[in-house]
């Protein structure tokens, strides 16, 4: 019978075992190159003892929202938690191990709590649930596939998604089993924290269902565009309007695209019907699209088995979703607690941890000092870190596709909380430059924060959102320092114009996604529906040529598409099932001096139920994961 190696021995995260075996040391995170030990993404404790130093040991293993993405290391829920035990006077009997981590999978998490029992800890804190879609093995395996495509193909695409839907709750479930069982057989209470959502914040991507039949789908078509979206948002128009129209295409594509559903319930609370917009906004969260881009949120099937496993005997509840809206009301679903769509500010991060070290002392029978919650120091970090902070909350809203209104609102905040955050945003738009390979550029970012440095380091940088963040931005700040950053902007982007460079390819964007080369194909998602955005800078004194290579995606027959350039009508194209070359000039009536957008709005058909069942069983991809169109591509000449 073979023995288990213990966790410890074989070290893990930026941790390795001692040679005495006395205590786990921090090794060297930041070999060249390597992604993603350089983010920072775990504790900075230099070293944990095996043994452990206090009566009681609690360890926190939790995902990104546990670490205070955003706010790290600034600001961390371990570090809150450690400070919530000094308030209650328990600091010389209570120990914490910071076991958070960005990005943490549903089976690091199981490992992370069998590190937590050999390292002989009290209690542990379990806050996952986020990343849990990311980790479900759907339609990994051949008969699963076959199984999802057989459903595909005889009941629909409805049918199809409640599989999936059951798969994500078994997995969740085989999760919460396996941490009970192991916590249960070492005697350790848990404390289960449920992650919450920003519902009144967040943008689903369109998914087009192309699943549909053809007359279905073009009435759907055509209602979304009767919405008539502004680019921005749906922060003006009238919320009746946009419910009926909503509405209507949940009730064309039977509920199983989740905007038309985040549409409907935002009107509703607009409308003051709260109650049946959150509950829309609720499924439109955890309907999702492709399983394995599932925009990263606790879907309610996953926060379903974590309250069974926090209500299991030996275990503790911390439902933050619930005790949110009992402290803020409607509040607790919009930006009064998120910087983004899942992650805290600091003051409700605050709220958690403190709600956290009430379960922890009930759980282990301590008795806290009196009035410690109020003892909690309130002071917020140096001004300088903080906007850092709205500024890297205002950039990642800005890449998952968020509405305007949000990142303008972080943009705002930065800028309030320390004016010279512009520095940094000048330094950010750096990077746009073909050359600036900016992991080996970044000394001038570094050098003024380094949190940002890492931050930007693992983001895919898009030039089409550059654009339309850098009018974001000049549209937020004080005048000032507008204009300190149009200047600055003006100087850089006379680098990037077309003119200079002869030709731009817009499909291979200036900066590598994650290290890696750019992705080929046009992907459907953000704030509009099937519609491609590509920013590109120039004189505007000299027409351009603009090449398109395009073909219609797998089983669909192709149709028409629009071209825009800065909003206004630019060409009408044809997109087939054989592969198409356009060749489309554009004015200088049309262009712009500096930052230019073009726009491709695809109009889209039925695709073949075949392929798509085909798709499912061979790729293991839904027909949502397919591409509308193909694009081999997009280039700018003088």
């Amino acid at each position: 019978m073979g023995t288990v190696r213990r966790i410890l021995d074989e070290g893990f995260g930026p941790w390795a075992l001692s040679d005495d075996g006395t205590r786990l040391v921090r090794r060297d995170d930041r070999p060249p190159g390597e992604f993603p030990r350089q983010s920072g993404c775990w504790s900075r404790d230099e070293q944990i003892p095996v043994e452990p130093r206090k009566p009681f040991r609690v360890a926190v293993v939790g995902e990104s929202v546990a670490r205070g993405f955003l706010l790290d290391p600034v600001v961390t829920l371990p570090d809150l938690c450690r400070a919530a035990f000094r308030e209650a006077d328990l600091d010389d009997r209570l120990e914490l191990v910071d076991f958070t981590v960005n990005g943490l999978s549903a089976t690091g998490a199981a490992k992370l709590c069998r590190a937590a029992v050999e390292l002989r800890c009290a209690m542990i804190v379990l806050y996952v649930g986020n990343n849990f879609p990311r980790s479900t093995p759907w339609l990994d395996a051949p008969e699963t596939r076959r199984d999802a495509a057989r459903t595909f193909a005889g009941r629909g695409y409805a049918d199809y998604l409640d599989a999936r839907r059951e798969a994500m709750a078994a997995f969740a479930r085989d999760f919460c089993q396996e941490v009970e069982e192991l916590c249960r057989t070492a005697g350790i209470p848990l404390v289960v924290v449920v992650p919450a959502t920003n519902q009144l914040d967040w943008h689903a991507p369109w998914v087009v269902p192309t699943w549909l039949p053809d007359d279905r789908l073009a009435e759907w078509t055509a209602t979304r565009r009767r919405l008539d979206e502004p680019a921005d948002g749906d922060t003006a128009g009238d919320p009746a309007r946009r419910l009926a129209l909503a509405e209507r295409m949940t009730a064309l594509d039977g509920g199983t695209t989740a905007r038309p559903m985040e549409i409907a319930g935002r009107s509703l609370v607009r409308l003051g019907r709260e109650a049946e917009g959150v509950a829309l906004l609720s499924r439109a969260v955890s309907t999702g699209a492709d399983p394995a881009n599932y925009e990263r949120r606790c879907p309610a099937e996953v926060a379903e088995e974590l309250r069974l496993l926090g209500r299991a005997a030996g275990c503790r509840l911390v439902d933050v979703p619930a005790r949110a809206r009992e402290r803020y009301g409607i509040a607790a679903l919009g930006r009064d607690i998120f910087l983004d769509y899942c992650h805290h500010t600091l003051d409700s991060l605050r709220d958690v941890a403190a709600d956290i070290v009430a379960e922890v002392c009930a759980g282990l029978g301590l008795a806290p000092a009196p009035g410690w919650p109020e003892r909690l120091v309130r002071a917020s970090p140096p001004a300088r870190e903080m906007a850092a902070a709205y500024l890297l909350s205002a950039l990642h809203n800005q890449h998952w596709g968020q509405s305007a209104d949000i990142v303008e609102h972080w943009l705002r905040c930065a800028a309030r909380t320390d004016p010279t955050c512009v520095e940094d945003l000048a330094t950010y738009f750096t990077m746009s430059l073909p050359q600036a390979q900016f992991w080996l550029l970044g000394d001038s970012l570094a050098a003024r924060s380094d949190r940002m440095y890492w931050f930007l380091k693992n983001f895919s940088h898009l030039p089409v959102l550059d654009a339309r963040f850098a009018e974001r931005a000049l549209r937020s700040l004080p005048e000032d320092g507008g204009q300190r950053l149009a200047k600055e902007l003006d100087a850089l982007w006379r680098e990037l114009r077309v003119e200079r460079r002869g030709e731009v390819n817009l499909l291979d964007t200036f900066w590598r996604e994650r290290d890696s080369g750019p992705r080929p194909f046009t992907v459907v998602a953000g704030e509009n529906g099937p519609v491609s955005r590509y920013g590109f800078l120039t004189s505007g004194e000299l027409p351009l040529t603009l090449d398109v290579v395009l073909v219609a995606g797998p089983g669909i027959s192709g149709g028409r598409f629009d071209v825009r350039l800065n909003g206004r009508p630019c060409h009408a194209g044809e997109v087939t099932t054989a592969w198409r070359h356009e060749r489309i000039v554009l004015p200088p009536s049309l262009l712009r001096a500096g930052a230019n957008e073009l726009t491709c709005t695809w109009t889209t058909a039925g695709r073949d139920p075949e392929v798509a069942a085909a798709a499912v069983s061979t790729f293991g991809t839904g027909p949502e994961n397919q591409d509308l169109i193909r694009l081999a591509r997009m280039r700018l000449t003088p």
